[in-house]
């Protein structure tokens, strides 16, 4: 019995030690991952004046119907307001998150009467924290909102429209971006063509993912690429394009929605 016993023991230990080293040796698992950017024009549409009724939604609901047939993990959203004399005192995020389905973030970058003008994430994923950075720009202050979630972090944008203004932006967004533990997707309307000096600042830190050849405004008229979605390039190997999309319905705004679908394998370094 002593000897069975003994036996036994060692059995397990030997289970317990093979199944420690499996775990230690095991890379994450891939899992698909739908990312999107989206700016919205305040929910004014394609050409409407900005200028909502109290209470209205505008172009809103055309905006959701877009992000729920894409089904995203996240999309951020460029060109959003809370509670402004514009867009009828609602609070945007809010109504796009209830209409979507998803959870929203919104962080200011310029008070506007009544109410504030900025960025948003909406997510599946509930975030386990925002933050932002000001920058300067040449008619107002710009912004990136920080979302951070358990394996990666959302970077959200919108790039000012002179061009030295933009050189400088993705400076700050090199530097202060880059070098995170967790991969860093950063997506928005960066106001810049792909062969720009400022996005030849960014792909110092930065690699693009989504498909520049394809154009993403005017969405009555696609010509030209300025909206995109990247990753910092310490984390590139990370992720794994499988498709990708530009969206253009001029019932929703008047940039694309862009898309991209892939395969993800990442997290803390």
């Amino acid at each position: 019995m002593r000897k069975l016993f003994w036996m036994a023991c060692l059995t397990a230990a030997a289970v317990a030690m093979t199944a420690g080293c499996a775990t230690e040796g095991v890379t994450p698992s891939k899992k698909p991952l739908t990312m999107m950017s989206f700016n919205i024009r305040m929910g004014c549409g394609l050409k409407d004046p900005f200028k909502l009724p109290e209470g209205g939604l505008g172009h809103l609901p055309q905006c959701a119907e877009v992000i729920r047939r894409v089904d995203p993990d996240w999309v951020a959203i460029q060109e959003i307001d809370r509670g402004t004399l514009r867009a009828g005192h609602v609070d945007q995020t809010a109504e796009l998150a209830r209409l979507c389905g998803l959870h929203g973030t919104f962080v200011k970058k310029v008070p506007r009467p009544d109410g504030d003008y900025g960025l948003a994430v909406l997510s599946k994923e509930k975030p386990i924290g925002v933050s932002k950075i000001l920058m300067p720009g040449s008619s107002h202050t710009r912004c990136v909102e920080i979302v951070e979630f358990k394996d990666y972090i959302v970077a959200c944008t919108h790039f000012p429209l002179k061009e030295e203004f933009r050189v400088r932006a993705a400076e700050i967004v090199r530097l202060n971006l880059a070098d995170r533990e967790k991969p860093v997707f950063l997506a928005g309307d960066l106001n810049a063509l792909p062969e720009s000096p400022e996005i030849a600042e960014l792909k110092k830190g930065f690699t693009i993912l989504s498909d520049t050849s394809k154009p993403t405004f005017r969405a009555d008229n696609p010509s030209r690429c300025i909206d995109y979605i990247l990753i910092d390039t310490a984390h590139a190997e990370t992720v794994k394009v499988q498709s990708y999309e530009t969206i253009a319905d001029t019932n929703a705004t008047d940039h694309c929605g862009l898309v991209l679908k892939a395969e993800f394998n990442g997290g803390v370094k």
